[in-house]
């Protein structure tokens, strides 16, 4: 044996401490990414699932609002309007529960978002401004048609006159929907 021989080192050396650090920090960013792809996904389909979600609330609502249509006409001052008058991408509608009185609603899209509109009264001395409450966002276009007893479909129903109080209810209402990204919906609903 040779006394003037060093023990052997104990220990790492630099290199292998830097090589080391290099991959724990390789682990570390993946790991990041990992997880902020992860969250930015999971932020994405709850964007979308609430977008969803408010889309079919007010298809929903909709076609409970014709459901309950009536064909009882109301008057704006001296003219009288059917109980279902659809002009220029606004729907007017009486609507009607049991064991409440007819309210008169409507829908219409204005800025990219429909709106549910509330007048005051069903009958007005005076064309008043509805009431707006949105329903449904990001929407780019809306069609609504509606079918008469032909099963023709119609852009424009109803006539303001006298001859509103004969006015019969539509057969259906197909209304489509061009979302902001480019999303077409297309539903039929059927006037009961």
């Amino acid at each position: 044996m040779n006394a003037n021989r060093p023990p052997p080192a104990i220990g790492f050396t630099l290199i292998e401490v830097l090589i080391a650090l290099a991959i724990m920090a390789t682990l570390a960013l993946t790991g990041y990414r990992a997880l902020t792809g992860m969250l930015d996904a999971e932020r994405q389909l709850s964007t979308d699932r609430d977008r969803w979600r408010d889309l079919d609330l007010f298809f929903a609502r909709f076609d409970y609002d014709v459901g309950h249509a009536l064909a009882r006409p109301y008057a704006l001052g001296a003219t009288t309007f059917p109980g279902v008058f659809l002009r220029d991408d606004a729907l007017a509608i009486v609507r009607g529960t049991p064991g409440e009185p007819p309210q008169r609603i409507g829908y219409r899209l204005r800025e990219g978002t429909i709106e549910l509109l509330y007048w005051p009264g069903l009958d007005a001395t005076a064309v008043s401004a509805p009431v707006a409450y949105p329903v449904a966002t990001e929407v780019a276009t809306w069609q609504l048609r509606l079918a008469n007893r032909e099963g023709q479909w119609v852009e424009n129903w109803g006539e303001p006159g006298p001859q509103a109080d004969d006015a019969p209810l539509p057969r259906g209402a197909l209304l489509a929907l061009t979302l902001t990204d480019g999303t077409r919906i297309e539903r039929v609903f059927a006037w009961r």
